[in-house]
């Protein structure tokens, strides 16, 4: 991975014209979406096994999830983004775009099918969407505190690299971490 300092210099490079730094900058975000998605496998290959259905199904979507983040962040304005932490921020909520709008989209397509639907599959979409809004809600109240749990669970960056991109102690991050677990539990359960 790129250091955080080579980053933000590469970023402000291609901020000034440098197409090259535009080249270097789209590369690390294709790497770091790559290394993401191997981390992912990795955690569901050992919770799961490696011969389970979780992997199996993971194995194009993570892959079109890379090609589709990196797709959108190569056509998206980053003018305004002036430092890795940016950077990854504007990664996740992409990322968090996509996986909304493909949940909707399977959603869409499953009521248009002719039988009915089962009943728990729609219940994990709707669960889905409660998450979103209230990631939303939480985002709007507690920034710093969703901010980390972006980096943590969509970006997959340990604690450590999010308490340098945030700018805090580590032990101030596992507090953010287990407190955004909780308020979200608290608001799943309430819905």
């Amino acid at each position: 991975m790129a250091s955080a300092t080579s980053l933000t210099q590469i970023i402000h490079q291609w901020q000034s014209g440098d197409k090259q730094a535009e080249h270097h900058l789209y590369q690390f975000a294709y790497l770091q979406l790559r290394k993401i998605a191997q981390q992912e496998r990795a955690r569901s290959a050992k919770k799961y096994g490696e011969a389970n259905q979780v992997l199996a199904d993971s194995v194009n979507s993570t892959t079109a999830l890379i090609h589709e983040a990196y797709l959108k962040m190569s056509k998206s304005d980053l003018s305004e983004v002036a430092s890795q932490r940016e950077f990854y921020l504007m990664a996740a909520k992409i990322m968090r775009q996509i996986l909304i709008d493909n949940a909707r989209s399977q959603q869409a397509q499953k009521r248009q099918l002719l039988y009915l639907e089962p009943e728990q599959s729609e219940q994990r979409f709707e669960q889905l969407f409660i998450l979103d809004r209230a990631l939303d809600n939480f985002s709007d109240r507690y920034p710093r505190q969703s901010n980390a749990l972006k980096l943590k669970y969509l970006m997959g960056l340990k604690n450590q690299e999010i308490s340098q991109l945030l700018e805090c102690s580590s032990s101030l991050i596992e507090k953010d971490l287990k407190f955004s677990r909780s308020w979200l539990q608290s608001r799943m359960a309430a819905s």
